[in-house]
């Protein structure tokens, strides 16, 4: 073989290395993307059915025992959990209402209560934590009293994805409807507790 020959057959045989490596290459990127597109879908899919899943109200506790006038709790708390927020626009905005329900009302009730995102020196109010509830009552009265809690909100895709994945997502969805939990009911009974009590005594002859 002449020795121009074997040269041309060296580079010939590199040829078909490099291009075996390169098939080799666009065969696992192919793979990869397919796989990755199997991932978006799935993922795309479960948040999508979060959005059709109802908006859930849940009070912790149910029955609360408040102690008027104590010097170590000054304040009665119970927390609003909702139940179904998807993205962090939704825990943002998600508006909290609480009202009495029947009667008695507490001393100093201003009426329904919405909430706020900031904290407050009023008797009454509702604060709104990333998404949580916390009713918080300043109670100065003895009573049971029942309250009744509602949140709504707008719904609203993640800010994060991208305009493909969010088009891609509201098909999905279809329309996005206002969500409204459960009304979730819940009691305080407040009472005084402790001070000096007088015991009866016996007269022994």
């Amino acid at each position: 073989m002449a020795k121009g020959s074997g040269g041309k057959m060296l580079y010939f045989v590199l040829y078909v290395v490099l291009i075996t490596e390169l098939m080799i290459v666009i065969t696992e990127r192919d793979e990869l993307e397919e796989e990755e597109h199997k991932i978006r879908d799935k993922m795309l899919k479960s948040i999508a059915e979060s959005y059709k899943a109802p908006l859930i109200l849940a009070a912790v506790p149910k029955s609360l025992d408040f102690n008027v006038g104590s010097q170590d709790s000054k304040e009665a708390t119970v927390v609003l959990s909702a139940i179904g927020l998807v993205s962090d626009e939704e825990k943002t905005n998600v508006e909290f209402t609480v009202g009495v329900k029947g009667s008695p009302t507490p001393s100093g009730w201003p009426g329904e209560l919405k909430s706020t995102s900031a904290d407050t020196n009023k008797t009454y109010y509702v604060l709104n934590d990333n998404g949580t509830g916390k009713f918080i009552a300043k109670l100065t009265s003895e009573g049971d009293f029942k309250f009744v809690a509602q949140c709504k909100v707008k719904r609203s895709v993640p800010d994060y994805l991208t305009e493909r994945l969010k088009e891609e997502l509201m098909h999905m969805i279809g329309d996005l409807k206002e969500g409204v939990s459960n009304q979730e009911e819940f009691t305080i009974r407040a009472k005084r507790q402790g001070g000096v009590k007088q015991a009866a005594g016996a007269l022994v002859d």
